[in-house]
Parts: structure tokens; C-alpha cells; sequence
């Protein structure tokens, strides 16, 4: 009968120490999938229109060659004569961009880039700004900043870029 108590105790107590009433460690990881709030919809940003005398309209099935600027010079022109892709590689530069392109990469810090017609811009750095006359078949450029400090900028095209 003591023998019986005791394995009955010992049961109970494996069974009640196995029963871990969200300990920390398990309250953290079913915390992990439980639903968040759905966020409010909040309405989006209606665009500018697009005049269109700021409309160039380009054929766009094919793409001319990249083009890039690594310095060591700190003025540049570079020409998209085929709807190319251009890379900038350099801090602290002025870049004057001719023709429409499809993309431009910034890689680099506090660069000034006027430049025709784009389609997309792709921010690496801090502190660029790229000023456009027109737009490219006329949509709005599409930019994604990886740092959020540069900008984007339609100026008329008899208005020359801010200076640095």
C-alpha cells in the first residue's frame, strides 16, 4: 500500500510538473502566431495629373546598353539614346542625363542629376536629387528609396536645377 502511495505521488507530480501552465518561453512562441490587428485602410494618395505637354513617349521592347558613371570626375552627361538603364556610382557629382531611360540606380551620397525622362529611380544613398522635365510615356516615375533622404522632382523645362 506504501508502495502504492508513494508511485501515485511520484505520477502526480511528473504529471502536474508536465502541465507548464505559458511559461514565458511558451507564452512567447504561441504569442509569435497569434493574428495581429488588421490595420485601417487608409486612402491612398491620388496622383497629379500628368499634363500632357510633359508627356515623351518612347518605344520600349528594347533596351540599349547600360551606362555608368564611376568618377573619379564630378560632372558628367550621359545619353540614353535607346531607353538604357543608368548606374551612378560616385558621391557628391553632377550628373546631367539626356534622352528618356528606363532605370537609373544611385549608388552614392548627395549627387544632383537632371536628367529628361525616366521611368524608375532606385535610391541607395542619402542626400540625391533627381529633377525631370517630362515623363516617360506618361506615368509617373516609380521610386523606391532605400534610405528615404533623396528626391524626386519635376521642374519645367526651362527651369534649371537648384543649385547644391
Amino acid at each position: 500500500m506504501k508502495t502504492m502511495s508513494v508511485l501515485i505521488v511520484i505520477f502526480a507530480a511528473v504529471m502536474f510538473s508536465a502541465c507548464d501552465v505559458q511559461s514565458g518561453i511558451a507564452k512567447k512562441s504561441v504569442e509569435k502566431y497569434a493574428p495581429s490587428p488588421t490595420p485601417t485602410p487608409s486612402p491612398a494618395a491620388t496622383p497629379v495629373p500628368i499634363d500632357p505637354a510633359d508627356v515623351i513617349t518612347v518605344e520600349t521592347p528594347e533596351s540599349g546598353p547600360q551606362l555608368a558613371f564611376n568618377g573619379p570626375e564630378t560632372k558628367k552627361t550621359l545619353n540614353c539614346t535607346k531607353f538604357n538603364r543608368v548606374m551612378i556610382n560616385q558621391d557628391d557629382a553632377e550628373i546631367t542625363v539626356t534622352g528618356v531611360c528606363s532605370q537609373m540606380v544611385v549608388n552614392g551620397d548627395d549627387n544632383k542629376i537632371a536628367m529628361v525622362a525616366v521611368s524608375e529611380v532606385v535610391f541607395n544613398g542619402d542626400g540625391n536629387t533627381v529633377t525631370h522635365t517630362k515623363y516617360a510615356n506618361g506615368k509617373h516615375i516609380l521610386t523606391s528609396d532605400n534610405s528615404g533622404s533623396n528626391s524626386v522632382e519635376k521642374i519645367a523645362a526651362d527651369q534649371k536645377p537648384a543649385a547644391k
